[in-house]
């Protein structure tokens, strides 16, 4: 995964999955950085479009949020 530090991806996804619905861009940022995961937007935006093209996450008018799995 070029570009993406190490255990971000675990981090977002276990953010998005802590939250009650979809979140913007901005709040995953501040949580991350909370978490000691201090990354860029851009940065940001490469591990959401990873993410979405494994189908993990959404980008919706509300955020971002996970896709629920199928059971």
């Amino acid at each position: 995964m070029s570009g993406i530090p190490p255990g971000t991806v675990d981090a977002v996804l276990a953010i998005l999955h802590a939250a009650p619905g979809p979140m913007r861009r901005r709040k995953i940022l501040a949580e991350l950085e909370a978490r000691h995961h201090r990354i860029s937007l851009a940065g940001l935006n490469r591990i959401l479009d990873h993410c979405a093209r494994r189908q993990l996450v959404r980008d919706g008018p509300d955020g971002v949020g996970l896709v629920p799995s199928s059971p």
